[in-house]
């Protein structure tokens, strides 16, 4: 779908994902104007749209590019040998919280994601996400180190409430967004992050 756009020259790749990515992080997607994004990248919106149908694909374009980034990192910094599964999730929201601090518009771009409520693109990037969530999770929980887990904790549903309560977090830092608006603080989020998985090492592991 977007062979035109990649046989283009990096350089140029790289200028229109910039612009991109940073209207798209100032703005949600019914306000961002791809005419400044074309203005940002140095091209017309001819041209931008001769790469991308629409607005629509260019969103979700930058959606799965931001996605690939972040996993690319986890695939090549994250000790898949280290077997803990308390100490491989700290790697990996470290890590993460690491690729958004050295780029602050794939930060700012997740997060409106995250939040965005526009009827064009809500249900696909909902789609993504679960996807993106089953495989990065397989991963993620395979060939743990069992034998660290209480005995008779059943290591499966152990699994699951860590799940449940990550998931839980993250609505509750999305709820919280939505009353004051404020923007999210990484650090103060992996802080609360470390404290649920100490509580959650106390409960389920010797």
């Amino acid at each position: 779908m977007f062979t035109k756009f990649q046989a283009t020259d990096e350089e140029k790749q790289l200028r229109v994902i910039g612009a991109a990515l940073k209207q798209f992080s100032e703005k949600n997607y019914s306000t961002a104007s791809t005419n400044e994004i074309a203005k940002e990248a140095g091209i017309s919106k001819g041209l931008l749209f001769h790469y991308f149908m629409n607005k629509k694909t260019l969103y979700l374009f930058m959606y799965d590019y931001a996605i690939r980034v972040i996993s690319e990192e986890v695939v090549r910094k994250v000790n898949f040998n280290e077997k803990d599964l308390f100490v491989r999730m700290s790697q990996v929201a470290e890590l993460k919280l690491t690729t958004f601090q050295t780029n602050p518009y794939l930060l700012k771009f997740i997060e409106r994601v995250f939040f965005e409520e526009d009827v064009e693109v809500k249900l696909e990037i909902e789609d993504r996400k679960k996807q993106i969530a089953t495989s990065e999770y397989y991963k993620l929980f395979s060939e743990i180190d069992t034998s660290k887990f209480k005995e008779g904790i059943d290591a499966a549903r152990a699994v699951n409430v860590i799940l449940w309560t990550l998931e839980g977090l993250g609505e509750s830092v999305k709820a919280q967004h939505k009353l004051d608006g404020k923007d999210l603080d990484m650090n103060e989020i992996m802080e609360e992050f470390n404290r649920y998985m100490e509580l959650l090492r106390i409960n389920f592991c010797k």
